[in-house]
């Protein structure tokens, strides 16, 4: 008897994306990989800026997995799997994370740390990677480079300050439109707080920089602060784009652009491959799980959800209250 599992897929609908829990068989690892049992999966800005495209009326559109990272236990491995067994405590990017069960490639797996709880290890490996790669392998940040991280309360702000700061950037720059959040963004390791709600907040960046300016910023905001972005980065700056939560046009300055030498540099997962976003896991991994268990870098857990209440996990994301990673949990996940 073929054993079923319950899956949310986001299904196309009139106005977009909408989610369904469907009972479907477990799946099989096949050579190289490896089944988990979920306990606990991420949720991410991402998934709600995509259900409005996925309209019924669009004949490419099919009902799809939903949810990109997790943690929880080996359940069973495929064959010329090495270096894992059946039971580790494991979390990964890897897609259909919002169901009993997933399957990925067994290089995508990374160790929990040592008394971490399932909730904790699904907050790390998307905005963990995510932040590496922007900060690392897009934007090459040095010692006593100044690094600015927007929307710092966000799941990818919280760990790229942290890791900027980890790598040695000073200054390092948050904002938030929210000024009750600066106290969590400085203990995560921001040593200023820029409050973007004010008109002049780019004069404030200019004073904590000694008026030089910004290295570089990770950018989760978007459009509405492109021009003012170019106007606190310093000469040979970089401009990161991650997110582009609040707009995907702005305007600019191409004469600035031009004399400061800025390098503006986008990135997503959308079109790397399979292979390329597994070198970006592993490289994170090589780089900075080690950090995990000295407690030199953590996750950032907001709150969580059971995986049935996903609209009040999203609904709340919504509201911008939190700080961190919102995560929903799966069977025993709560524990």
């Amino acid at each position: 008897m073929t054993q079923t599992m319950k899956a949310l897929f986001v299904v196309p609908g009139p106005e977009g994306g909408v989610y369904e829990f469907r009972d479907i068989p477990v799946p099989t690892a096949d050579p190289g990989q490896v089944l988990v049992a979920i306990r606990a999966a991420g949720t991410n800005r991402g998934e709600l800026l995509a259900r409005p495209l996925l309209r019924s009326d669009n004949p490419a559109a099919k009902p799809t997995r939903a949810g990109i990272e997790f943690a929880g236990e080996i359940a069973a491995l495929g064959d010329g799997v090495s270096g894992w067994k059946a039971g580790e405590r494991v979390m990964a990017r890897g897609l259909g994370s919002y169901a009993e069960y997933a399957v990925v490639p067994q290089r995508a797996l990374m160790r929990v740390p040592a008394g971490m709880s399932w909730a904790e290890a699904a907050a790390i490996p998307n905005v963990f990677v995510t932040a590496h790669d922007a900060i690392v392998g897009n934007a090459a940040v040095k010692p006593d480079e100044a690094v600015m991280v927007t929307a710092g309360s966000s799941g990818v702000g919280t760990a790229a300050i942290q890791i900027a700061r980890y790598l040695g950037a000073n200054p390092v720059l948050a904002t938030t439109r929210a000024a009750a959040k600066g106290g969590a963004l400085r203990t995560l390791g921001a040593h200023e707080i820029i409050d973007t709600s004010k008109a002049d907040w780019p004069a404030a960046v200019l004073t904590a920089t000694g008026q030089r300016g910004v290295d570089v910023i990770i950018d989760q905001v978007g459009g509405p602060l492109l021009a003012d972005h170019i106007r606190v980065l310093t000469i040979k700056g970089r401009l990161v784009s991650v997110g582009r939560n609040a707009g995907r046009v702005g305007d600019c300055d191409l004469d600035e652009v031009a004399r400061k030498r800025v390098s503006i540099i986008g990135v997503t997962f959308r079109t790397r491959s399979p292979e390329e976003a597994l070198v970006c896991s592993e490289r994170f991994a090589a780089d900075l799980l080690g950090a995990f268990a000295t407690g030199a870098l953590k996750p950032v857990l907001d709150r969580t959800f059971p995986l049935e209440r996903i609209a009040d996990a999203h609904a709340y994301m919504l509201s911008d209250g939190q700080i961190g990673k919102i995560v929903v949990t799966v069977g025993d996940g709560a524990r």
